[in-house]
């Protein structure tokens, strides 16, 4: 008797018998209609999470103004966290390098050291960009948003005689206006009029809970041109002005080869676009090559972003999380120049190693211990003030509106539900 597998090699050995096996596609087929396929996926998602955001808030497009600070907190996520973080970022760090060509500002800079001192300007910047960090991107009404807000405060009031009104306003303005500039013209595509007022609305709340909103002007057209009014008369050179901005380059310095100190030191002059600001800083117009390389490279990325790349798969999360201490520790991905604020675990040691070529790691003289709002700030102010940040974090009750919802990160796809 004829076993199973003695018919099946009887049969298959019978020519006649044979199943026809199925034809294989060509490459030159499978793979132009797998790259169709991919690009058609990114147009049909890039712009997505922006379509869900103004269906969300389609009563407000024709007058974005009437949104309340917590509506303008969701709207700015988009584009912070989501859409086009990095050039927020890059252009709110050129906003700071370009505040330092007012003269009225630079002279209280340079006096105190803190950005002029190679050994504190580090810990500044990082002072600053958690600062940044707590207030734009946590929810300002939250705990630890009305402590940040509150030690802000307290270190302006430390030389509250000595800073002008005027340029809170402008720097306010900076922080508003230059991000969505760097976007518009860079990234892969420009910003909404409804993201642009939600993030003035936003700083508008900020600017009231610390003391001037009622010097911000209403709209952003008014906004622009108070700023530019404002540069007329107080843009100009000063020493104090090259010394600040001077310490900032060589920050960026720090961990670049010193062969190629000049190459840098081209392009960060070249991210500075606007002549009379250059000039301000004290800084010489950059060489032709980096002048034509810096938007040419800006434009290709955000050709790339646009045509060639799905979005994100989640929202950026750069908030500080809370130890087991009920300390904050930062995501050693987010260290800009020093690693202040990081837990010492021989992951972001690592994660340091490979990021700073081996110069940097947690512990040591940038402590291990996390921080808590109420102690940002220079070292000497660290133990000091305390008491009175808590008090005036407990009175910003008051400036919360009634809302179901705080104002985090959210869910990874919340940007794409409605």
């Amino acid at each position: 008797m004829d076993t199973i597998h003695n018919f099946t090699r009887a049969h298959t050995s019978d020519g006649g018998d044979n199943f026809p096996q199925p034809a294989s596609l060509p490459w030159h087929i499978i793979a132009p209609t797998a790259i169709i396929t991919y690009l058609t996926l990114v147009q049909l998602l890039r712009f997505r999470a922006l379509r869900a955001i103004e269906r969300k808030y389609a009563a407000f497009l024709a007058d974005p103004y009437k949104l309340n600070y917590r509506q303008a907190a969701e709207i700015m996520r988009l584009h912070q966290l989501y859409d086009t973080p990095f050039l927020f970022y890059f252009g709110t760090q050129w906003a700071l390098v370009k505040s330092y060509g007012m003269a009225t500002g630079t002279p209280l800079l340079a006096r105190t050291r803190q950005l002029c001192d190679p050994t504190r300007v580090g810990r500044r910047a990082e002072d600053t960009a958690i600062l940044l960090v707590e207030l734009l991107v946590g929810d300002l009404d939250s705990e630890r948003g009305r402590r940040a807000t509150a030690r802000l405060n307290w270190l302006h009031a430390r030389y509250a005689s000595r800073i002008h009104m005027g340029d809170y306003v402008h720097t306010l303005a900076l922080f508003v206006l230059e991000p969505a500039r760097w976007i518009d013209r860079y990234d892969w595509r420009g910003l909404t009029y409804l993201e642009k007022v939600a993030y003035l609305v936003y700083w508008r709340e900020l600017a009231r809970r610390m003391g001037f909103g009622d010097l911000v002007p209403e709209t952003l057209e008014k906004l622009e041109a108070w700023k530019l009014d404002y540069e007329k008369k107080h843009m100009y050179f000063i020493p104090e002005n090259q010394m600040v901005a001077g310490a900032t380059l060589d920050l960026f310095l720090r961990g670049i080869p010193r062969v190629l100190h000049g190459l840098v030191r081209a392009l960060f002059v070249s991210f500075i676009d606007e002549k009379p600001v250059r000039d301000a800083l004290g800084f010489p117009d950059p060489p032709l090559w980096a002048a034509v390389l810096t938007p040419a490279f800006f434009r290709v990325r955000g050709f790339l972003l646009r045509y060639c790349f799905l979005p994100r798969a989640a929202p950026m999360d750069p908030m500080s999380r809370a130890g087991n201490d009920g300390r904050l520790y930062r995501d050693a991905q987010y260290v800009g120049f020093e690693p202040w604020y990081v837990a010492n675990t021989w992951y972001n040691r690592l994660q340091l190693w490979v990021t700073s070529g081996g110069k940097a790691a947690p512990g040591g003289k940038y402590g291990d211990r996390g921080y808590v709002p109420e102690e940002l700030g220079p070292a000497e102010f660290e133990k000091l003030g305390r008491d009175e940040v808590l008090r005036q974090a407990e009175v910003m009750k008051e400036y919360a509106i009634e809302d179901d919802e705080s104002i985090g990160v959210g869910c990874p796809l919340a940007f794409g539900r409605y």
